[in-house]
């Protein structure tokens, strides 16, 4: 396992997303129930890099929340994390056998393997995209627009609708994007492989 394991995972995956991916229904505020205490009204919010609870004081970061929530020490929760989303930071040591969430029982086995892997690829590249449209930002009229600035501005935000589809819709929406355009998380899985290692990490300054 690499030594960064942990700023890696920050730098590759939104927390709102993840905290998705693990079954929390997350407003367009940020915030949630928190699954620390029993709550009605949400306290738990979530923001670019950490979380805090206003009603438990519980607060963390993406590796912590999975910690938290599963029982698991920190290397634990990063093994299981980088293994759930199929960052491949853990060297091919396997993570510790909990399922995760987003997978609910359903007869259709190749949706569910179509749903799990899409929702991995999607979640590296709209935080690809963004470190994109950032870092690549012309600073003046007269700069060259780099291919990738061009990229970010034109599948960012698709990509953000067709994830949001996968992570916030039921299920009658996420088969909707399976029948009407299921290729387009196998074409961004594409474009992912053909980048190297260096060119698909976002540096910790990224947002």
């Amino acid at each position: 396992m690499t030594s960064n394991i942990f700023q890696d995972i920050k730098d590759r995956v939104d927390l709102k997303d993840l905290v998705r991916y693990y079954g929390l229904e997350v407003d367009r505020g940020g915030f949630a129930c928190c699954p620390f205490h029993n709550e009605r009204h949400p306290s738990f919010k979530v923001y670019e890099d950490h979380y805090h609870c206003f009603g438990c004081g519980e607060h963390g970061d993406h590796v912590d929340f999975v910690q938290k929530l599963y029982g698991l020490t920190n290397i634990e929760a990063a093994k299981k994390i980088s293994h759930d989303l199929g960052l491949g930071l853990d060297n091919g040591e396997l993570a510790i056998p909990v399922k995760s969430r987003i997978l609910k029982p359903q007869k259709d086995e190749a949706f569910l393997l179509w749903l799990d892997e899409s929702v991995h690829t999607l979640i590296e590249y709209k935080k690809l995209l963004q470190y994109w449209e950032k870092i690549y930002n012309p600073r003046s009229p007269i700069d060259k627009v780099n291919d990738r600035y061009l990229e970010s501005i034109n599948k960012r935000g698709y990509t953000e609708y067709y994830l949001d589809k996968l992570l916030y819709g039921n299920e009658y929406e996420q088969r909707q994007c399976y029948e009407i355009d299921r290729d387009y998380p196998l074409r961004i899985k594409k474009r992912l492989d053909e980048l190297d290692a260096v060119s698909r990490k976002a540096p910790k300054h990224a947002k």
